[in-house]
């Protein structure tokens, strides 16, 4: 297992951890610990996420309709580098 120092923590985040520590019943080391695994739990992979929502299978989903703008006229002079105004 790997050791890790931190420095310069506040005061007050020390003291938050200290009474989180008592209040579980547990070393301020253990709390940190906790602390960290919950920080990095999140950190799950896209598909395995989608796949825990919406099932292996997949899901069936209604899309609006696109609104579709009309195309823009580039050989318009407005659109004309070597015209200057």
């Amino acid at each position: 297992m790997a050791n890790l120092s931190v420095r310069r923590l506040d005061d007050e985040t020390v003291g938050r951890l200290k009474t989180r520590a008592a209040r579980e019943g547990v070393s301020l080391e253990e709390t940190v610990r906790r602390a960290l695994r919950a920080a990095v739990a999140d950190e799950e992979p896209i598909g395995a996420m989608i796949r825990r929502h919406v099932g292996a299978e997949g899901a069936d989903i209604e899309l609006p309709d696109r609104e579709l703008d009309a195309p823009i006229d580039f050989s318009t002079d407005q659109y004309d580098p070597g015209k200057q105004e």
